[in-house]
């Protein structure tokens, strides 16, 4: 399984940055991940009080075991 990494809210300042988004896919290995991940980025906004955000990957609890898949969950840390 993948591990979980670390982004500044400075590193997050610009989401269509395509070195953000290269370095999210390497980490990931998913261009959609990649999206998902944005997205949760950008939900958080530009939120002063947010110092980075803690990247985390889980097993898909879904119902169709066709093929393992690695979900990403995002959490703010907060300064």
């Amino acid at each position: 399984m993948p591990s979980a990494f670390y982004l500044s809210r400075a590193r997050c300042s610009t989401l269509d940055d395509p070195s953000l988004r290269e370095e999210i896919r390497q980490r990931t290995g998913s261009d959609s991940e990649v999206t998902s991940i944005l997205r949760s980025l950008e939900r958080f906004g530009t939120d002063a009080s947010i110092g980075e955000f803690l990247v985390t990957p889980a097993a898909d609890r879904g119902y169709a075991r066709v093929a393992r898949r690695v979900v990403w969950n995002v959490r703010a840390i907060r300064l």
